[in-house]
């Protein structure tokens, strides 16, 4: 065989995949007729029938299923290659982080990847929703959990730890004992955490009165800078403010928080220029951040 048949080889394969030739003349923008003559071609060149009719529809016949199977993984890979290969040309990258993570500790350090890497142009995509990174054309995302991913090249890129913060301005004072805690509002984020800091901390959670609870960590932490309130932070989201004294640590107690941050990637993109720079500069970020928050 000299040539490769493409066009039968795309009609059959269509028409197997749906086992319908109208559907498959849908798909492809042809005529039933087209997409008929199509698989007949193939059938004489392979010797053999692909298609066995059963009552109004049709089957694959032993043959057609083997070469149906081949075909669609091989159209697959050509169709992902091709992506590939135009993303690069493009030198894009989209990136999707929860809403609080991009306010509060990759934004303001976008601007040391742009000067290393001004050939990538990056598309941020911000949002409290799981993205489905093949469906929703993501590149990378940052995810905060414990790192089961299926099917996603998962990468580990730092932990982080909660405490109390407060205003410094709070209403009322700051509290001098864990005790005083009972007299403020305190703040509730939407992974609720206060249960395991008050088993630390040895408060009886039942004593302590919440306020709202609220759905952005960053939005919570602008509203414990209001100076009305006292919440849980997360160290990583929490750091800018502590280190202009806009948000001040109350007590010692400090726990591991049970999600950690990763990055994940489709399997077969990881190697992917873009993907393996970005990928890298966090990591280099977090492991910076952690080694400073560490001191």
């Amino acid at each position: 065989m000299d040539r490769l048949p493409l066009n039968s080889l795309r009609a059959f394969e269509a028409a197997a995949r749906h086992l319908s030739l109208t559907r498959a003349a849908e798909e492809l923008h042809l005529t039933h007729g087209a997409i008929s003559h199509q698989v007949r071609a193939l059938e004489a060149l392979m010797g053999t029938a692909l298609f066995l009719r059963r009552g109004r529809g049709v089957v694959l016949s032993e043959a057609g299923q083997h070469l149906a199977g081949t075909l669609t993984a091989a159209f697959g890979q050509i169709d992902q290659a091709m992506q590939s290969v135009r993303r690069q040309a493009a030198g894009s990258l989209t990136v999707s982080v929860l809403t609080s993570f991009a306010a509060r500790w990759l934004v303001p350090r976008l601007e040391r990847f742009h000067e290393a890497h001004p050939e990538i142009v990056l598309n941020l995509q911000t949002s409290r929703q799981l993205a489905d990174l093949r469906r929703d054309g993501i590149d990378l995302a940052v995810r905060a959990g414990r790192g089961a991913y299926p099917g996603l090249d998962t990468r580990f890129l730092m932990s982080e730890d909660l405490y109390l913060v407060a205003s410094p301005r709070l209403a009322g004072g700051l509290p001098k004992t864990l005790d005083d805690l009972r007299r403020y509002t305190l703040l509730r984020d939407s992974f609720d955490d206060w249960e395991m800091w008050c088993k630390a901390a040895g408060v009886d959670i039942k004593t302590l009165k919440f306020g709202t609870a609220i759905q952005d960590s960053a939005v919570l932490l602008d509203l414990v800078a209001g100076g009305g309130a006292i919440a849980l932070a997360r160290s990583v989201l929490a750091a800018s403010d502590l280190a202009t004294g806009r948000l001040v640590r109350l007590f010692d107690v400090q726990v591991p928080r049970v999600f950690s941050y990763w990055t994940v990637t489709l399997p077969e993109r990881r190697d992917e220029p873009a993907i393996s720079r970005f990928r890298a500069w966090l990591e280099a970020e977090a492991a910076a951040f952690e080694a400073t928050a560490l001191v």
